[in-house]
């Protein structure tokens, strides 16, 4: 009689186990399905490292019989427009490698987006090329990010130099790479009549260092502006307004903690300067950022209506607004004295109460390459 209770509750014990197990596995089916054809063939994106707040890694300095590569991530340019460029890196001793996006064009870009990210990831990749140029901005560095190998470009850091349109690559660059990149001029800019002897100068002076900048030199014995007191420090991020603000709620953004937050734009009113700050409030990036630089804003004041607010003083209210040193009339934009502004590398600004103001590259933008190497 004991044999037959003891097989009906292990029969019963059983059955209750195979019942709980039976539900666990129900359970993990439902919160770990099976994953569909579709995503079994899709492969999984790489990690990135997000880089915010300390220095990047830089390329080499250039010497002499050095190659720049150029490229163009975004509009097109008739050969004409830019070839004198060549000319001129060519007579101060480098050699010069075309991509292929530098003669193609398809609708407003120089190329399709794949084209165009590929030169971006096949030259920093390729040994030959010591420092890449962009040829000129327009539209479309923007469409290419999401086709760039971060990793890769991580392990092979260069000078990368350019402005306007190029912003958004400076911005993913520094964010997903950790590479420092050059807010300077572009082939289209060096081979323009109207370059200046300070642009040509800097250019050159930039990619030859291997030691901190030192003081941002000014053009014409121009000045820049202090608006609101104080000092400063920090790795320089930035560019272009409008394309820093297409980026915002991407996964590029910018994320600018700890860092000094360079601006500039052409031909956006002063209430539209106004709206794009009003964001930057808003989204979070003006209170992050330990300083501001301010560089042209040309044609801003053009069309001004009777009592509007002035590019100036849209600037000083936003100033006041976020209480940190603010500087005014770097030379930086579409203007023709266009420094070279190394982005993450670390500066001191300086603006005094005076209304003078500096700024200072107190860590070197490129490193010595070891001689015969």
């Amino acid at each position: 009689m004991m044999d037959i209770k003891r097989q009906a509750i292990l029969l019963v014990l059983v059955a209750m186990f195979s019942l709980g197990f039976d539900e666990n596995v129900s359970a993990a089916r439902r919160d770990n399905p099976r994953p569909t054809a579709a995503a079994k063939a899709e492969k999984p994106r790489p990690s990135v490292k997000i880089y915010n707040g300390q220095s990047r890694a830089c390329g080499y300095a250039l010497r002499k019989g050095d190659c720049i590569g150029v490229l163009a991530p975004a509009s097109w340019e008739e050969k004409s427009e830019w070839e004198n460029g060549v000319r001129l890196l060519k007579t101060r001793g480098y050699r010069v490698k075309l991509a292929p996006s530098c003669t193609a064009s398809y609708g407003f870009f120089a190329g399709t987006d794949e084209m165009r990210a590929a030169d971006v990831n096949n030259f920093f990749l390729d040994d030959e090329v010591q420092a890449i140029l962009c040829l000129c901005g327009g539209y479309g560095s923007g469409r290419l990010l999401d086709k760039l190998d971060y990793a890769a470009i991580a392990r092979h850091p260069k000078l990368f130099i350019g402005f306007s349109d190029v912003t958004a690559l400076h911005i993913a660059l520094g964010e997903k790479s950790g590479i420092s990149t050059v807010h300077g001029p572009m082939l289209l800019t060096l081979a323009n009549k109207s370059m200046t002897d300070y642009t040509v100068k800097e250019f050159f002076r930039g990619i030859e260092a291997e030691t901190p900048l030192g003081a941002l030199p000014m053009p014409g014995g121009g000045k820049m502006e202090a608006v609101m007191p104080g000092t400063a420090e920090g790795i320089i991020v930035g560019g272009n307004l409008s394309v820093l603000l297409s980026l915002i709620g991407t996964p590029y953004e910018l994320k600018g903690d700890g860092a000094l937050l360079l601006l500039e734009d052409v031909d956006v009113a002063s209430y539209q300067l106004d709206r794009a700050l009003w964001q930057l409030w808003q989204s979070g990036l003006l209170h992050r950022v330990n300083g501001i630089l301010f560089g042209a804003f040309r044609g801003g004041d053009d069309e001004l209506d009777l009592g509007d607010f002035t590019t100036a003083e849209v600037i000083e209210q936003y100033a006041r607004l976020i209480g940190k040193p603010v500087i005014m009339g770097v030379p930086a934009g579409h203007i023709w004295d266009n420094a070279f502004l190394p982005f993450g590398v670390h500066a001191v600004m300086q603006a005094n109460a005076d209304g003078t103001a500096r700024l200072v590259f107190d860590e070197a933008a490129a490193r010595p390459r070891k001689r015969g190497k």
